[in-house]
């Protein structure tokens, strides 16, 4: 399916300019230049294209690429009064990538601009001889991947036909995003760790009758504590809390059991390395005090 490219111009781009080259000086009313915007690609013809729209076609592109073509009075048009004639360039862009395309001509004095991808299509740069002399150029930098970003390739003047050559030049593609840093210390064999304090392991044995029970972190836990069966999962019978910073400037392992066998809890502090055991000791026959801790000077922040 052929492609027709459509140029809405905008009267009065130039304000006056002394005379170039032999050049005739130009005035806001010549309208002499072309700042158009593509309205849509379509597969119809447009009226503002001349009666020879059949012959105005896509070119294509690449970065790293210089090409020698012509402005003929059988390419596009802007048709009427002010007949400007162009081609359009559509060319692979990558999101970050800084161009630079370059016009020259022996012929004209050119006017590039570059166009965004549908379904935008709006005019993102234009240049009439910032390359020196009759030489257009426009370096910009992209904001979007896309296979159809265009450059148009005109004369200055209406009603200019000649030789001219394009190149584009890309930047490499940008680098892809650093990896993401890697993982920080994680709790060793046989800690556990808990969502309420991040920077610690814990690792509870509950020592009764049958032996040394690892301890099992309860997923259903009042907010800033740790929760810990032995025995019988889902009975909590170990309760740690980390506690401050306190006045003292340190943060206090609390801990509180509700079991009378012996219980040893080993906290370890990830960004330091610092670890602290605590061991509560079976509580004797008839003895209803099931005693916890709180260790003052447990932990820097």
């Amino acid at each position: 399916m052929r492609k027709i490219l459509t140029l809405v111009l905008a009267a009065g781009l130039f304000a006056a300019l002394p005379p170039t080259h032999s050049q005739q000086a130009r005035t806001a009313g010549d309208a002499a230049g072309v700042r158009g915007a593509i309205e849509a690609i379509r597969p119809i013809p447009s009226l503002l294209l001349s009666p020879k729209e059949h012959d105005c076609v896509a070119h294509t592109i690449s970065c790293g690429q210089t090409v020698t073509s012509q402005i003929t009075n059988h390419d596009c048009s802007t048709g009427g009064d002010t007949n400007w004639l162009f081609d359009i360039w559509f060319f692979q862009g990558v999101a970050g990538q800084t161009i630079t395309a370059t016009m020259s001509s022996n012929d004209f004095d050119p006017f590039l601009i570059l166009f965004s991808p549908e379904p935008d299509v709006e005019l993102v740069a234009e240049d009439d001889n910032s390359g020196g002399g009759f030489t257009a150029r426009i370096v910009h930098t992209l904001d979007q991947t896309a296979p159809d970003w265009s450059l148009t390739a005109t004369p200055l003047e209406s009603f200019i036909t000649g030789s001219y050559t394009l190149s584009l030049q890309c930047s490499s593609q940008p680098p892809p995003p650093p990896p993401p840093p890697p993982p920080g210390p994680t709790c060793p064999n046989g800690f556990f760790s808990d969502p309420s304090y991040p920077d610690f392991c814990f690792r509870v044995n509950i020592h009764n009758n049958a032996g040394v029970v690892p301890g099992v972190r309860e997923p259903d836990c009042i907010d800033e504590t740790v929760c810990v069966s032995g025995a019988l999962p889902g009975r909590s019978e170990v309760f740690v809390r980390i506690i401050g910073p306190r006045p003292n400037g340190f943060l206090w392992p609390t801990i509180v059991r509700f079991t009378p066998s012996r219980v040893v809890t080993d906290i370890r502090q990830l960004s330091t390395g610092e670890q602290q055991t605590y061991d509560l000791p079976i509580v004797p026959p008839g003895v209803d005090d099931l005693s916890g801790l709180q260790d003052r000077t447990g932990f820097l922040p």
